[in-house]
């Protein structure tokens, strides 16, 4: 006896691939089961809808379908069939999305065939990977010389420095003052205070603050520079009046083996010694980074690196909270960057899309040299490391679901081996890669 075929609800019409790391998909659902799929819909969402002359339940699906508005049903109807005809389209194209697909409705209506395209994501590809082995950054050994160590003796012994009020001498060149200047152009105006550090405001109003004492006020036409910090004042020609209301007097410590066992140092000389260590590895970690950012920049001109939109688009939304997040630490918003930087929102929206596609074209390069390169991230490692980050949180309960997720678990092993293949590629190109 001869099988008979059975007829799917649905079809590919067509498989494009714009991209190695796109496939769009145009399925049509047949008109059969679309209008089964709407009758369903109208009963699911009948179930709240009472019906009068009927029982709750009991109205048949001609009367409920009145009561529901058509644009409603046509979206429930819609969900039901790319809820279950999506998964099974994907599966019989051989297609594992790398991110949520993205659905634009062609044609759907009561009757007639759902028409839809399916725009889906797939894994990022390196093809090709571009040669790495020929690239030398080397990394020259570096010293730090005495008068490096005691500039940063003399930075530390400022930070240190500590205000001592003086009423009883002249202001001088590095004097903290408290002040109070009055245009006399206003017959209304009234005094600003400002803290001013003599010697670093601008020359006229240094030359007229030079020599005052507590109390003291002179009058004097000031220019302001622009970038005064009183928007009133900057960049104007003012009669005005200035009066010194506080001297404080800065009073730094001695650099002696006292103030370095009060650092923490066992003397002086241990103190300078450890500072030419830090100094000297500060310059090592900068060309290190130099370095590292020279090698990924040859390795994304060398190399094609196919990314998926919509993980572009990804990126680029973490690189904007990123960037908000960052501005509000500062004390700024997107919104003053702009003005102040002279950015069009869509040039700001640019250089961050730019700045996340290159972040996820270093992070796929390195994820391909870990597979060539054999590289694997040590399971006790990534037991170590998910128990360290979970002792960090104080809730139990995500504590536990943390230990227990294993796509969390997944991103920490990838973290591992994209930190790995990071240290091969340095150590190829710091020509160590024997002695490592």
């Amino acid at each position: 006896m001869q099988m008979q075929s059975i007829q799917q609800p649905f079809q590919i019409l067509s498989r494009e691939e714009p991209s190695p790391a796109t496939v769009l998909l145009t399925i049509e659902v047949d008109a059969q089961t679309t209008q089964r799929m709407f009758d369903r819909a109208v009963r699911m969402m009948g179930k709240g809808v009472r019906v009068p002359g009927f029982r709750p339940g009991q109205a048949p699906v001609s009367a409920i379908r009145r009561l529901i508005p058509d644009e409603q049903l046509r979206r429930a109807a819609g969900e039901l069939m790319m809820d279950e005809f999506i998964p099974k389209a994907l599966e019989q194209a051989q297609l594992e999305p790398y991110r949520a697909p993205r659905v634009d409705i062609e044609l759907l209506q009561e009757g007639e065939p759902f028409r839809f395209k399916v725009t889906v994501p797939l894994r990022p590809k390196v093809e090709p990977l571009g040669e790495y082995r020929d690239l030398r950054f080397p990394i020259p050994q570096q010293e730090t010389p005495d008068e490096e160590v005691e500039q940063a003796l003399e930075s530390i012994r400022e930070q240190m420095m500590r205000l001592q009020h003086a009423p009883d001498r002249a202001a001088q060149p590095d004097d903290r003052l408290v002040i109070a200047i009055k245009s006399l152009e206003a017959e209304d105006a009234k005094p600003n205070r400002y803290m001013v550090t003599l010697g670093k405001t601008f020359g006229e109003l240094d030359n007229l603050l030079s020599g005052m004492r507590e109390g003291e006020t002179k009058e004097a036409t000031l220019t302001f520079p622009e970038t005064f910090d009183d928007p009133e004042l900057a960049g104007k020609t003012l009669n005005v009046s200035v009066e010194l209301q506080r001297v404080h007097m800065p009073v730094y410590p001695e650099i002696n083996d006292e103030f370095a066992q009060s650092m923490q140092y066992a003397d002086l000389n241990d103190m300078r010694e450890k500072l030419r260590e830090r100094i000297t590895q500060q310059k090592m970690n900068y060309l290190y980074e130099q370095a590292q950012g020279q090698a990924l920049t040859t390795l994304r001109e060398r190399s094609t690196v196919h990314l998926p939109e919509a993980l572009i688009e990804e990126q680029l939304r973490e690189e904007a909270r990123d960037f908000a997040e960052e501005l509000r630490a500062n004390g700024l918003t997107v919104e003053m960057f702009l003005q102040q930087s002279g950015m069009t929102q869509q040039q700001l929206i640019e250089q961050l899309r730019e700045r996340g596609i290159t972040r996820l074209q270093n992070t796929f390069i390195l994820m391909a040299i870990a597979d060539q390169e054999g590289i694997e991230a040590d399971e006790q490692e990534v037991d170590a490391l998910v128990r360290s980050m979970a002792e960090t949180v104080q809730d139990p309960a995500q504590r536990v679901r943390m230990l227990e997720d294993p796509e969390f678990r997944s991103r920490v092993r990838q973290e591992l081996r994209l930190e790995r293949a990071l240290q091969k590629l340095m150590a190829i190109v710091q020509n160590t890669e024997g002695g490592a």
